[in-house]
């Protein structure tokens, strides 16, 4: 059976014959492949059963998660996700394309333009008042052109993307993260709360239930 995620960027899979987990991305996607079950921003008419992304999420953040009161929230590259548990019971969920417009994929994006290793960079002081990911594009510029440097100034950026998403988990002490950003670890040290990673394939971990 194969499970698919199929995200704006990134399609992340599982297949229970070989019980591999493999990434592509979404626009290598065969015409011809069918998923058995899918979720995500592209999986229309891509599977034979096709599942909320929340719900898959809600299911694969209770399959991973072994505290009974949590919030989880998926970056996305172009919106972010919550889910809320009390008690080890679902009270509730949310979902953002304003704080967390193109987070995901304008990180990426500077990333690979600046030729950033976000794993060795510091976090910064202060972060740029920002409300999402692309229209912080015109401040990160203008802090450049300033003089600030570009690592400077993204951490900056970065920094305001945390400030938002922790802004929208309810300002969560602790805060469990799924999405790429999870690999990005100057994106985790710049929350002011505890983040724990549970990396790219929260969702398909909740196909599993379907």
């Amino acid at each position: 059976m194969l499970l698919a995620d199929m995200g704006t960027q990134y399609t992340k899979m599982y297949d229970s014959l070989s019980g591999k987990y493999s990434i592509i991305r979404s626009i290598d996607w065969q015409p011809e492949l069918k998923a058995d079950i899918a979720c995500g921003h592209n999986c229309k008419h891509k599977a034979k059963l096709e599942v909320n992304e929340l719900v898959a999420l809600a299911k694969g953040a209770k399959r991973l998660i072994e505290e009974p009161t949590f919030i989880l929230v998926d970056v996305g590259s172009r919106d972010i996700k919550s889910v809320k548990f009390k008690d080890g019971e679902y009270v509730g969920c949310d979902w953002n394309y304003m704080c967390g417009a193109m987070a995901g994929f304008t990180i990426e994006l500077l990333g690979n333009h600046f030729a950033m290793d976000f794993n060795s960079m510091e976090v910064a002081k202060e972060r740029l008042p920002i409300m999402c990911g692309v229209l912080g594009m015109g401040e990160l510029f203008d802090r450049i052109s300033d003089g600030i440097s570009p690592d400077k100034a993204i951490a900056m950026f970065i920094k305001g993307i945390a400030k938002n998403i922790h802004d929208f988990s309810g300002k969560a002490t602790k805060l469990y993260l799924s999405g790429g950003l999870c690999e990005n670890k100057l994106f985790i040290n710049s929350f002011s709360c505890e983040v724990v990673p549970l990396g790219r394939f929260v969702q398909v971990e909740g196909l599993k239930e379907d």
